[in-house]
């Protein structure tokens, strides 16, 4: 039976076509030659532990997975491992790295030394084996620099050897284009005199990777300018043989991309269009599916139009379903939760037939996508405890430190809830360790920056802090979406059919006006409940039955929140459940005409809903249970625990009157300061 045919193109499509020799490939080569020793020899002259990690060690850095580092960090890994090995051919191996400089001090030192490469990877004759083998990592390694070096002419050696001083004494700084011996090399034949023989791969400048990092520098730090000439010389490449090269749709979509992350909407749009064209021109139908799924994300030109939902298709993205589901958690649209939750299923089933059956490429942030849609869905929903169980799967199996947008996501939501919870320092402490936003972009740091934001403005609304928000934090408010209404009475609606029917309720309330809120709080009501926004149609509840108060409604009203009453103890939103039962307990002494046992009935309530208030610090609401506790507890007769809800409810006042006239904080200032820095810091990248 004769042997299989051998593959057509040996070599893979990653493959680099030519080598550049580097400086840091010199000293790679210097530890090859006397940090590593004859295979068939027992043992060598270093412990056994040393020779472990100095194999680790290289086979990092010469499978060159990530960027090339400086001779510092290498020789500093090198020196660590040796103060446990404790021996002296150690030391005198580091002391030889330590003296490389001095060891290759002219260039005729360093083409004696790569002359003698070949002991490395040559075989003398068949008793005599060769240090590596050749088709091993090291061996090929060593090959191709020696090959490389063989090719360069005497000029190109004395620039080789200038690069490697250079790259020596550069210290500890880490390596980039700018750095000696590392700038991008023209491969044209009239500028190519640093090589004696020239090959084919040599003559022709293909593309490489290097100005794509320009790009995804320009997006992480926000320049535009940087973005966009890197994209530019990045697809202006030679990919290929022929005239044209097909790609322009991929710069273009690249591009989209970018416009679309940094919300500047027209622009994308604009671009988008040209990507399209592109891409049926070019018949590039997956392409032209990306193109037209981020087209559908941006809002519609038409006012009232509804935004499009995507059909699922063969090339289409399972991210692309996903995105639907924040157009169908939109109240304008007129759409249930259900049918987010049925959006959500038809992307987990699109993402397995994206990766078993399509063979895209696995990101572990994309297959946790899903689980934080849950979340958002089900915190809107009402079921915050089912919305932490899909955040503690993100938290628990996505990467830390990263730049993941999914589990930034999670973080932020969590920390929000821990905030209405009470608990400020502790939710601004969480978002401002390191493992946050040490691998944020600019896009997600805006994000980041806006949830402190609006953790710090939410404690200050609670408190009546108004001079702290409009004289200090509104002038410092990040550049996202923001509505006024979210911490203050405006009269700029927020856009939703269920929230500005509240908002406008809880004003007539304030106004002593409730009567005149009916239709809103109905409309309200019906909405949140179609919708499936039980958190809202709780507080909607709460609106009513203290609604119906003011109409003599007093046995419906209590009925009504008995009712509801077990939601909202589950739920355990402080603020909520601190309403309800102060709602619940002038429900009841109403209906039993402040009867005794009304008011002993009272009592817990008021009590309970005064130490919720407390633990959030909303001293004026904390105010108002306790006045009312006063008073029931003088008409029980219980003039001891009376007295003593006075001294609170005077100190309660105290406080109100001390945080409204408080503008500034020196720890608010503090927070604030590092969220400036960490934006200074992400920029200057």
């Amino acid at each position: 039976m004769p042997p299989p045919p051998p593959p057509p193109d040996p070599i893979p499509p990653c493959a680099r076509p030519s080598h550049v020799l580097r400086p840091h490939h010199i000293f790679l080569l210097y530890i090859f030659m006397h940090g590593f020793f004859d295979a068939d020899e027992d043992e060598g002259p270093f412990p056994k532990n040393f020779t472990l990690i100095l194999h680790r060690l290289m086979i990092r850095e010469v499978a060159e997975v990530t960027p090339p580092r400086s001779y510092q960090a290498i020789l500093a890994d090198i020196s660590n491992a040796a103060l446990s090995a404790n021996s002296g051919f150690v030391d005198e191996f580091v002391m030889k790295l330590g003296r490389v400089g001095i060891l290759f001090a002219s260039s005729d030192t360093l083409s004696d030394f790569m002359q003698a490469l070949p002991l490395l990877f040559l075989d003398k004759d068949d008793d005599e084996t060769a240090r590596f083998s050749r088709r091993s990592l090291f061996g090929y390694f060593c090959h191709r620099c020696f090959v490389s070096f063989t090719k360069l002419a005497i000029g190109g050696i004395d620039e080789l050897h200038q690069s490697f001083l250079a790259w020596v004494r550069a210290g500890d700084s880490p390596v980039t284009v700018t750095t000696p011996g590392y700038a991008q090399i023209r491969r044209d034949v009239i500028t190519n005199d640093y090589q004696l023989f020239k090959t084919k791969q040599d003559k022709t400048e293909y593309a490489d990777a290097e100005t794509y990092t320009l790009f995804m520098k320009g997006l992480t730090t926000g320049d535009s300018n940087i973005a966009n000439e890197g994209l530019r010389r990045f697809f202006e490449q030679k990919f290929h043989d022929n005239s044209e090269s097909g790609l322009r749709q991929h710069a273009m979509l690249n591009l989209a991309r970018m416009y679309f992350l940094r919300r500047e909407l027209s622009a994308c749009r604009k671009t988008l269009e040209e990507a399209i064209s592109a891409s049926r021109t070019a018949g590039d139908n997956k392409t032209l599916q990306h193109c037209s799924s981020l087209m559908h994300r941006l809002p519609p030109l038409e006012r009232g139009r509804k935004p499009i939902i995507n059909e699922v298709q063969p090339d289409m993205h399972p991210l692309e379903i996903l995105a639907d589901v924040r157009k169908l958690t939109n109240v304008k649209h007129q759409q249930p939760l259900s049918a987010a939750f049925e959006r959500i299923v038809e992307a987990i089933g699109l993402y397995d037939h994206y990766i078993d059956v399509q063979g895209g490429q696995f990101v572990e942030s994309e297959q946790l996508s899903q689980h934080a849609v849950q979340s958002f869905v089900w915190n809107m929903f009402g079921c915050s405890k089912l919305a932490r169980i899909e955040e503690d799967i993100v938290t628990a199996f996505s990467e830390v430190g990263g730049d993941d947008n999914t589990r930034l996501t999670i973080t932020l939501n969590r920390a929000y809830h821990t905030a209405r919870q009470g608990k400020y320092e502790e939710s601004i402490a969480s978002l401002l360790e390191p493992d946050v936003w040490r691998g944020l972009n600019l896009a997600d740091y805006n994000l980041w920056a806006a949830e402190i934001w609006n953790i710090l403005a939410l404690r200050a609304c609670r408190h009546r802090k108004q001079r702290q928000l409009k004289e200090y934090l509104m002038p410092r408010r990040p550049n996202t979406p923001h509505s006024p209404r979210e911490y203050q009475w405006a009269k700029e609606p927020i856009g939703s059919i269920i929230r500005d029917p509240l908002h406008e309720a809880m004003l007539m309330r304030m106004c002593e006006q409730s009567h005149a809120s009916v239709d809103q709080l109905l409309t309200a009501l019906w909405h949140a409940e179609y919708h499936g926004r039980y958190n809202l149609y709780r507080t909607a509840i709460i609106l009513l039955a203290d609604v119906g108060l003011e109409f003599g409604m007093t046995k419906w009203c209590k009925r009504l929140l008995d009712e509801v009453m077990p939601q909202i103890m589950s739920e355990n939103d402080c603020e909520q459940k601190a309403f309800a039962q102060y709602t619940l307990a002038r429900c009841i002494i109403a209906a039993g005409d402040s009867s005794q046992t009304a008011l002993e009935e009272a009592v817990p309530l008021l009590t309970s809903a005064e130490m919720t208030y407390a633990s959030i610090q909303m001293f004026a609401a904390e105010c108002d249970v306790l006045y009312l506790l006063s008073v029931v507890l003088h008409n029980m007769g219980n003039q001891e625990r009376r007295d003593a809800m006075a001294r609170k409810h005077e100190v309660a006042m105290e406080m109100r009157e001390l945080y409204h006239l408080e503008v500034v904080e020196p720890w608010v200032e503090g927070v604030w300061t590092i969220v400036a820095d960490v934006g200074a810091a992400i920029a200057s990248r």
